[in-house]
């Protein structure tokens, strides 16, 4: 009696490729709230009738999402790094952390800032960009006015 039960709980040797991708495994005989087919499955060694590229379907869409991400976040990286290494002794920069300082020394790993007359702190160089100074006040109010207009 355990042997024929078991034989029937689980599915046949051969799994399908369809079994596997979709992973549509039917429920069991007898499962409450399950409809159950009245026709047997058709199951077999025939041809499927799948497009043999419709295994790559999953990684191909996998591809088309993140390829542009990866090429926008090179693209980024490449700008920051070439701002960084424009850098030089006596420019004003911001950290990723906010602070705002004056660039004292710089080397391939670590950056030294002077963030008030008697604090310099190191820091990560990666962490490190050049400080671009906020529209001045004169351009606020030159927009403002031409957008009441």
């Amino acid at each position: 009696m355990v042997d024929e039960r078991a034989a029937r709980d689980y599915p046949p040797a051969a799994v399908t490729n369809d079994l596997l991708l979709a992973q549509n495994v039917p429920p069991k005989a007898g499962v409450p709230g399950t409809v159950q087919d009245t026709a047997p499955a058709a199951s077999g060694g025939g041809a499927s009738a799948q497009s043999p590229l419709a295994g790559f379907m999953p990684i191909l869409m996998m591809l088309v999402i993140f390829v542009p991400f990866f090429l926008l976040m090179s693209r980024r990286q490449k700008k920051e790094t070439q701002a960084r290494s424009s850098l030089k002794k006596g420019d004003r920069v911001v950290t990723n952390a906010g602070l705002i300082g004056e660039l004292v020394e710089m080397d391939d790993r670590i950056a030294k800032v002077k963030i008030s007359p008697s604090v310099t702190v190191q820091m990560v160089s990666n962490t490190v960009s050049p400080f671009t100074e906020p529209a001045s006040k004169e351009l606020k109010e030159a927009k403002a006015v031409s957008d009441k207009k």
